[in-house]
């Protein structure tokens, strides 16, 4: 199901001085751009077309949707099928963590704003918007407005965080950035990006230090060889879901997937598997009271991480 529809500006309550009296009257804000919503079954991108947040108005296709907007939610549809349906990697909205989620929500910011090309964020949100049941919740992720889809990845590198973290608490950046960096290539081109060669295993203590202060390039560091390893054909396997990644195109027409490889998934799903358990002992050994933000990206989660890592390897 697909729904497109905008939500209205909003007004609030402005104090006036009459006749030495205080009142309020009703005065509307600084006009706020409409927002709308483009949704497939429980995901949903919302968006303006109007303001310093306005995505690209191209609509090759005359549907009444950007295709920006359709591009993205066309990958993310992808990711979701690939990751969750055809290879087994738990699915956000049925984990014990967000279960009581019922969407998963995409908004676009301009990058002067975000920063970044994209945030994944690992709260659950209540954004009271219209039309929603009460007490909806999702967890969502942001784009930039400068991301098109059919030329970039953020979109399903964003999915992955949520798989992250709906898995694990942990968020130590050489882990978090390093896997999600590696999940780019399951609608990428090739299996695996650039790989160094471990020149030991396990690492010696100043080559895990090293990899601990790592972030994207913890891919092509650590997690690629490490996946190289475990995985000679690095291929998808065939199955309806992959099938019906296969159909999906973007506004443009070229197919959303790009080939049949991935090298390492099984080793990478065994991670999340593995840190999964490990982020319940790391909670009680290190004394911690909260999963704080601070506790959640502390270095001396680290190794818990990488025994959760000689855990998954010794399977392969």
């Amino acid at each position: 199901m697909r729904l497109f529809c905008s939500i209205a500006a909003v007004g609030i309550l402005q104090p006036l001085l009459v006749a030495g009296v205080l009142l309020h009257a009703p005065r509307l804000l600084a006009q706020t751009p409409a927002q709308h919503v483009h949704q497939s079954g429980k995901i949903r991108v919302f968006y303006q077309i109007e303001g310093q947040h306005a995505v690209d108005p191209a609509d090759v296709n005359k549907n009444g949707v950007p295709d920006q907007v359709e591009d993205v939610l066309t990958q993310v549809l992808a990711a979701r099928e690939v990751f969750v349906e055809a290879l087994g990697f738990p699915d956000p909205l049925q984990t014990q963590r967000f279960r009581t989620a019922s969407y998963i929500d995409i908004s676009f910011r301009h990058k002067d704003v975000l920063k970044s090309n994209g945030v994944a964020y690992d709260e659950l949100q209540r954004y009271n918007r219209p039309g929603d049941p009460k007490g909806s919740l999702s967890i969502s992720f942001t784009v930039a407005t400068s991301v098109k889809a059919a030329t970039n990845l953020t979109p399903a590198h964003e999915f992955f965080h949520l798989i992250q973290n709906s898995t694990t608490y942990f968020k130590n950046r050489w882990f978090s950035e390093g896997t999600a960096r590696w999940s780019e290539r399951a609608l990428g081109v090739g299996g695996l990006g650039p790989a160094k060669i471990l020149s030991a295993w396990p690492l010696p203590e100043d080559q895990a230090a090293a990899v601990f202060a790592m972030s994207y390039e913890a891919s092509e560091h650590f997690w690629n060889p490490l996946t190289a390893k475990t995985d000679a054909t690095g291929e998808i396997p065939d199955s309806p879901a992959l099938t019906r990644v296969q159909a999906l195109r973007y506004t443009d027409g070229t197919p959303v997937l790009k080939d049949l490889r991935l090298t390492g998934w099984k080793f990478i799903r065994e991670v999340l598997q593995a840190l999964d358990q490990a982020d319940d002992i790391a909670f009680r050994e290190l004394g911690y009271e909260r999963w704080s933000e601070e506790n959640q990206r502390s270095p001396k989660n680290d190794a818990y991480i990488l025994r959760s890592v000689q855990t998954a390897l010794a399977k392969f």
